[in-house]
């Protein structure tokens, strides 16, 4: 029952930001001796620090109001972004605030052992340039092209040599000693749109581009929706979609700016938006593309909101009206909003942060987890003058 109070008020104070003691009785529904021992608890591990006034000729006569605050830097979590030509790495504390971001180059015809030596090496560096130890991280996410199956298999049969038929998750996991979670990009993606407008639209499908592969991520009455074993969006084996050789001139290498083909890509979409017509009518083509599988997703799974990520969504301002003319000559209108991405390239970045945050969810917000994940990996500046004082 302890343990129980204490995860309950744990993950109050985390939602909540700083609370006073009557909140805190409040939200809880416990007395104030038993919030009383909790926090004191909570404080001896770490997890939660005391908020003094800044200013105490501010405060009231009499005792004043104690207040309490989640420690969003007692740990940290990693987002790992798998690419055909970089690594994404970024850590950051618990409220998701970036501590250090780092991007590597990765060939694509890199080996599997390589890669992951690859991913090892960019760790440390990004845990270095952070100055926190890996032994601090309690939740990573990783993001990855292919289907992920329900078990952490890599299905990748293009696109990444050696890149299937084995547990990423079990590999990544080597690396830390705190859960792993692995997940394809565009459901990721999917799930940091969620993330931006949490509770605004409950049902959606992310159309997610990497200049020459696209996948969809759907979110389904506010959850993503993996399907039959991760499979769910993997579009680019239905061919008589379109969607599998979505190749086009304003697509290519458009998110990276070190690629061969980026300079003449950006010339060709700024040449589309001052109004060239050689560049409209490319622009036109990609919309006449798209249009059989956005009408066939539109009423099969009739969604409030059509997003589009990646490449797609770098150049929304050209493709959405391009696409609404070619969709206004259906038989019936879409009952559908065509918007581009919230958050644009970083989005699947953000959702593996939301996922970490989720599984630190169910490690410290719960009795057992919060049991097992034990004091704060990183003390607070009272913890440790506490511990010095105790060891005199």
């Amino acid at each position: 029952m302890r343990q129980r109070n204490a995860a309950s008020t744990l993950g109050i104070l985390y939602r909540s930001g700083p609370a006073k003691m009557t909140a805190l009785q409040r939200e809880s529904g416990l007395s104030r001796r038993t919030i009383e021992l909790i926090l004191d608890d909570l404080m001896q591990s770490g997890w939660v620090t005391e908020v003094h006034s800044a200013s105490p000729a501010a405060r009231p006569v009499g005792r004043p109001a104690r207040s309490y605050a989640f420690r969003y830097d007692a740990a940290c979590v990693v987002a790992l972004q798998l690419e055909a030509g970089q690594i994404h790495a970024t850590v950051a504390d618990l409220a998701t605030e970036i501590l250090a971001d780092l991007r590597v180059p990765l060939p694509i015809k890199t080996s599997r052992a390589e890669r992951l030596s690859l991913l090892d090496d960019s760790v440390t560096e990004l845990l270095d340039t952070a100055g926190v130890d890996r032994s601090a991280v309690v939740a990573v996410t990783v993001s990855t092209p292919g289907i992920v199956r329900d078990d952490g298999m890599v299905d990748l049969p293009m696109t990444m040599p050696e890149w299937t038929g084995f547990s990423l998750s079990d590999a990544v996991g080597e690396l830390f000693d705190c859960p792993v979670r692995v997940e394809n990009d565009a459901k990721i993606a999917a799930l940091g749109e969620k993330w931006s407008r949490d509770g605004e639209v409950q049902d959606f499908a992310y159309i997610f581009s990497d200049s020459e592969r696209i996948g969809i991520g759907l979110v389904l009455r506010g959850e993503l929706y993996r399907g039959r074993d991760g499979a769910a969006g993997e579009v680019s084996w239905a061919r008589d979609l379109g969607l599998h050789d979505l190749v086009s001139p304003l697509l290519v290498d458009l998110a990276d700016e070190l690629a061969p083909g980026h300079a003449a890509t950006l010339e060709l979409v700024t040449a589309a938006r001052a109004g060239e017509s050689h560049a409209l009518e490319e622009v036109d083509r990609l919309a006449r593309a798209l249009r059989a599988s956005i009408t066939l997703i539109a009423w099969l799974l009739a969604p409030e909101e059509i997003i589009f990520g990646g490449s797609l969504g770098t150049i929304q301002d050209l493709l959405i009206p391009a696409l609404e003319r070619e969709l206004a000559t259906n038989d019936r209108p879409l009952e559908v909003r065509l918007r581009g991405s919230q958050y644009g390239d970083a989005s699947v970045l953000t959702g593996c942060l939301r996922m970490c945050i989720e599984s630190l969810s169910d490690q410290l917000f719960t009795p057992a987890g919060m049991a097992a994940i034990g004091p704060a990996p990183i003390a607070s500046s009272a913890t440790e003058q506490a511990a010095a004082e105790a060891a005199s």
